[in-house]
């Protein structure tokens, strides 16, 4: 109560909050003077209490046509409107201009207050959104018309099958309608060492595809420095440095790579957010048995200073290496629910030989459950076979 009645003791308080507002306020009366006006119209345009309002706001020496005051003066209604308005210094500005009556006891008019406010550069703004926004519409659609160029440029830097010796390779990639970030890659490091990598960049469109293949280029061409690409801790931790999320619109990417090691026949891996790679040999009862391969590191892009793990695996021959995206498994079923990473591990531990490529198999079931042949997201699997 101290503080209220302390306050009500100020005799320039209302002039206080007036001149607090970002909005310029003005009272006119029936003659179109100024009776009073807060700091903000008094910095615009110059003028003080006692001036026509026409005079100062416009230059003119008479009333502007289609004013808002004088249709307020007339018939008492609100109004509002949006005016160019030029300033002391000679700028011209865009004013927002909302106009309402002042009555007396008796319902008279007797004035009206103006509150005006300055929306040059919103007005601006929306203009170039409304710009922008055309410019991407007809972006979009030629984008729309470029995809399936899109995805063969994709397509085109990946790597061929390996269809002999004893290490082959092969893949399918089905690019969803909006293409995914999805990509891949293998290549012999040295005489000993091969290695096998598969990302999936967040979101979808140009910018997720072409990150996608700028990934795979510096992984093929072993272009991260002071980097043993025989070590996937130091590929992943290397690449988490080279692609910050929030140098690239904030995208990051999930990725697999492996190193497996010809002469002491073991598979040195890391994951850094992606699902886990599966691996399927003979146990020594002669059953199928499936390995996941994923090591708990984070994502690609996330964060910086992260330590990232890796994992040996031996391998046993003949066994079969599945590197997937999770556009495999997050398939859409006829009844709505997905179809998700544990049931498609289920059928392929029941359904996979390790002594043939399962690829097309996997691929007519998946379009089977979602019935149709094109996914939400990328289909992208990698298939090593150690024969």
């Amino acid at each position: 109560m101290n503080m209220i009645s302390d306050i009500n003791r100020k005799d320039n308080f209302l002039d206080v909050i007036l001149n607090t507002v970002s909005d310029g306020i003005t009272l006119i009366d029936k003659d179109l003077k100024i009776q009073y006006q807060n700091q903000i119209i008094s910095r615009l345009f110059g003028s003080g209490p006692g001036e026509y309002c026409f005079e100062v706001y416009r230059g003119r020496k008479t009333p502007c046509e289609n004013c808002v005051v004088v249709e307020v003066l007339k018939d008492g209604k609100e109004r509002r409107a949006v005016v160019d308005i030029e300033l002391s210094d000679g700028n011209m500005r865009l004013m927002e201009v909302s106009s309402a009556p002042i009555k007396d006891e008796s319902g008279n008019i007797t004035g009206a207050v103006e509150v005006a406010r300055d929306v040059t550069d919103q007005k601006k703004a929306e203009v170039l959104l409304n710009k922008t926004l055309i410019e991407q519409t007809e972006d979009l659609k030629r984008l729309n018309n470029e995809i399936s160029d899109a995805a063969g440029y994709v397509k085109a830097v990946l790597p061929k099958a390996i269809i002999s010796g004893t290490l082959l390779t092969d893949w399918r990639f089905i690019p969803s309608a909006s293409l995914g970030g999805d990509s891949f890659g293998y290549h012999w490091i040295d005489d000993n060492h091969f290695a096998v990598y598969l990302l999936d960049v967040s979101g979808h469109g140009w910018g997720a595809a072409l990150l996608s293949v700028s990934v795979i280029n510096v992984l093929r061409s072993h272009a991260l420095p002071n980097t043993d690409f025989c070590d996937p801790r130091q590929v992943l931790s290397s690449l988490n440095k080279a692609f910050p999320g929030e140098q690239h619109n904030d995208m990051f990417f999930t990725i697999w790579y492996g190193v497996y090691n010809k002469s002491s026949e073991k598979l040195v891996y890391s994951s850094g957010g992606h699902p886990p790679a599966l691996l399927f040999s003979r146990s020594d009862s002669n059953q199928i048995r499936m390995d996941r391969l994923r090591t708990p590191n984070f994502i690609m892009g996330g964060k910086q200073d992260v330590d990232y793990q890796s994992k040996i695996q031996e391998i046993k021959r003949p066994s079969r290496l599945y590197v997937f995206s999770d556009g495999v498994y997050d398939i859409t079923k006829k009844d709505g629910s997905i179809w998700g990473l544990n049931e498609f591990m289920e059928f392929s531990i029941q359904s996979f030989n390790i002594e043939q490529s399962n690829l097309d198999f996997l691929l007519r079931y998946t379009e089977e459950l979602a019935q149709k042949k094109e996914f939400d997201d990328d289909f992208t699997i990698l298939e090593i076979a150690f024969e």
